[in-house]
């Protein structure tokens, strides 16, 4: 899911047909043409693991050729599947997966091909395979022309010797492209560096898949005549196959990131609007700001942000918005919070930005921005994202769904999302968004529309979490306050606040909202409080009926 938001897969002639011109433009293609379907829960891990099989299985037929015990089994199985270990790690790119299996499919073609025939045509048959992998799959018809060199020399091919010369056109390739600035260096021409991202060093880890297959191949060679009995060759397989397992269960614990795992998942849920996912994610980690910024932001969209708050171990301000940082993952959450709270400049920044650092495009904040542009009226902007949206597979419905507010303003001001977003808009006050903080643009919105819940909800959220009473009630005590708002009826946290700062002014509470039931349910708060206090007994489980409440959070966090 990850993966699928870090990409715009077009569905257009020009754009695969550019994809292809670009070195390794084949494996590229593949990648971000199954990547596209990973926004479905468990579509990727079923590709995947398709994927790795398929190129585990074409492995295992090239190197029969050469032995077919048993015990060569999980040896030629275990390249691919560290394939998949590799991806538990976002900077691994999946074309080192396409790469490998169009690698298997060459090597598998090679083997056959060149089984029967005199060296002349196995070496032009190899030539032509090493060139056109090079072209279409990158670095990986490096792997390929060492593979075969070994295969030919482990068979005693006439002048085996002469497959050097695959290995010899790879290093003139990566010259020539090294050389024009197509290919970065090296590094990225022959071995693994071209199929991570740029911050992730190339490690002995990551090589160790394709290092493991050409070892597979001698240990093929060496085992292909020996007289193992089949029980034999059965056991030592079996244990293999479990101690492979082990390991790549194990280093898959090792290399997955779990919050950052379930925040991704979180993100894919908030691109879908599946609020109710969220809130009931097992998985989420509480400790975690940006895991309780998503929490809070689907309580907020669900309108249960000011009942159910505190019903869940909160910290700080930081719960509904955490310290800004710099990393595009993080972005995309935060401009949905400011679309949300309807700072859409603030908004418009993040979201811009996130889909302009992130090579292949983001989804999510192509949607973001066309609503954004719709709210403020750019609708020649809001229409070249709605075009390129309606060249995607999942967001080509979506995409001309949203056709319909193009030009029409009436149409924008009469939907109940972006109307409300567009008449929050500050109208006298052209100041950069968040320059004098959050909370002073949440009151613009309020100030400009104090209609929105929205940016009440997390400005009054925030001081609560907070405890700054006197910002509260200067919230409160502001004319545009009022508790038509929330259709009359002020929410539960809201009035518990109120009471929290006023307790000794009944007739202050009645006039800004506050319902007797509360007063009533804060005496009894109170009286709990203080029959603990002075019989020595534990305050929290006496007042564990109110572990939802305001006053509960004041008094113990």
């Amino acid at each position: 899911m990850y993966r699928e938001q870090q990409q715009v897969f077009l569905l257009d002639a020009d754009y695969i047909a550019n994809l292809i011109r670009q070195p390794a433009g084949l494996s590229t293609l593949m990648a971000q043409w199954m990547i596209q379907y990973f926004n479905t829960p468990w579509v990727g891990a079923a590709i995947t693991a398709l994927l790795v099989s398929l190129t585990g299985y074409l492995i295992w037929l090239s190197i029969s050729s050469i032995c077919h015990s048993l015990i060569c089994l999980p040896m030629a199985l275990l390249p691919a599947f560290l394939q998949g270990v590799y991806l538990t790690n976002m900077g691994y790119n999946y074309e080192g997966l396409t790469a490998l299996f169009l690698y298997s499919l060459v090597f598998y073609a090679y083997t056959r091909i060149t089984g029967k025939t005199n060296y002349l045509l196995r070496l032009l048959t190899g030539c032509v395979l090493t060139v056109w992998l090079f072209l279409y799959a990158g670095s990986v018809a490096n792997l390929f022309a060492l593979s075969a060199l070994v295969y030919d020399v482990l068979q005693k091919h006439t002048r085996s010797y002469t497959s050097i010369a695959f290995l010899a056109i790879c290093l003139i390739l990566s010259a020539f492209y090294v050389s024009r600035g197509i290919i970065p260096g090296y590094d990225y021409a022959l071995w693994i560096k071209g199929y991570v991202q740029y911050f992730i060093e190339t490690s002995a880890w990551l090589s160790l898949s394709w290092i493991a297959l050409l070892v597979t191949l001698v240990i093929a060679w060496a085992v292909r005549h020996k007289n193992i009995k089949r029980h034999i060759e059965m056991a030592v397989s079996i244990v293999l196959t479990g101690a492979f397992a082990y390991f790549i269960y194990w280093q898959t614990g090792t290399n997955t990131d779990k919050d950052f795992r379930t925040l991704s998942g979180l993100m894919n849920a908030i691109n879908h609007e599946d609020w109710d996912s969220i809130i009931a994610s097992p998985d989420l980690n509480t400790g975690n700001y940006l895991h309780l910024n998503c929490l809070n932001l689907a309580l907020s969209h669900k309108g249960k942000m000011m009942t159910d708050l505190f019903r869940i171990p909160q910290k700080s301000a930081q719960s509904l918005l955490a310290s800004y940082q710099a990393y595009n993952d993080v972005n995309v959450l935060f401009s949905h919070i400011y679309y949300h709270t309807g700072i859409i400049s603030e908004s418009l920044c993040l979201s811009f930005g996130t889909m302009i650092a992130t090579p292949n495009g983001n989804p999510s904040m192509l949607k973001l921005l066309v609503k954004e542009r719709l709210i403020l009226g750019d609708y020649d902007i809001a229409e070249k994202y709605i075009i390129r949206l309606e060249r995607t597979s999942s967001y080509r419905q979506w995409a001309t769904e949203m056709r319909r507010f193009l030009y029409n303003d009436q149409a924008v001001e009469q939907d109940s999302e972006l109307g409300m977003k567009r008449r929050a808009l500050p109208t006298d006050d052209h100041s950069f968004a968040v320059v004098d903080g959050v909370m002073a643009d949440l009151l613009k919105v309020i100030s400009t529309h104090p209609q929105q819940t929205t940016a009440w909800e997390y400005a009054l959220g925030m001081l609560m979490l907070d405890k700054n009473m006197a910002g509260i009630k200067q919230l409160i005590e502001m004319p545009e306050f009022n508790p038509e708002i929330w259709n009359g009826i002020l929410p539960p946290l809201v009035q518990e606040a109120i009471v929290t700062y006023a307790e000794n002014d009944v007739d202050y509470c009645t006039a800004h909202g506050v319902t007797s039931d509360t007063i009533e349910r804060f005496q009894i708060f109170r009286e709990l409080a203080l029959d603990a206090r002075r019989n020595n007994r534990n305050q929290q489980s006496a007042l564990a009926q109110f572990r939802g409440s305001f006053w509960y959070y004041y008094m113990f966090t």
